[in-house]
């Protein structure tokens, strides 16, 4: 017998932690995009130009944190 899990249910928690916490990331990162546009649709404070490259840029990001 062994005391404690084996490696492979260790290393499978790992995993597993480090895929939440990028499914977490880009969550939060688009519930953040989706409250930009959504305030933006209630009461717009740029132009939409604008709005496109903020847009555009956070999902960007958010694609490159999460690779």
């Amino acid at each position: 017998m062994t005391d404690g899990p084996c490696q492979t249910c260790q290393h499978l928690r790992q995993e597993l932690q480090a895929q939440q916490e990028h499914t977490g990331l880009l969550v939060r990162g688009l519930a953040a995009v989706l409250a930009l546009l959504d305030r933006e649709q209630i009461e717009p404070s740029m132009a939409k130009r604008r709005l496109l490259a903020i847009v555009h840029h956070r999902l960007t990001h958010l694609m490159t944190q999460t690779r």
